[in-house]
């Protein structure tokens, strides 16, 4: 099952964030949010517009959502595509 993710702009870095639920629940009351790319969001007014998502965060993600491949496959497949 995948995380219920909740996407915070921060106030310091200007940068829209991925939160988990979680952490959300964790950081409603002081509106500082750990995002899955580890940074500590403070939370933008939420009249601000979203900003740009943060790369970090979009790296993070799509590797929890990449299939796992074996190291062993991962060396044949990179084998095979060389030819």
């Amino acid at each position: 099952m995948e995380p219920f993710l909740v996407h915070i702009r921060c106030d310091t870095d200007g940068y829209t964030h991925a939160v988990t639920e979680e952490e959300f629940a964790a950081g409603r009351h002081d509106g500082r949010f750990r995002a899955v790319c580890g940074h500590v969001v403070l939370a933008a007014p939420m009249i601000e517009a979203p900003g740009r998502f943060d790369p970090v965060c979009r790296d993070v993600l799509r590797e929890e959502a990449a299939p796992s491949v074996p190291r062993q496959e991962q060396r044949r497949l990179r084998r095979w595509s060389r030819r």
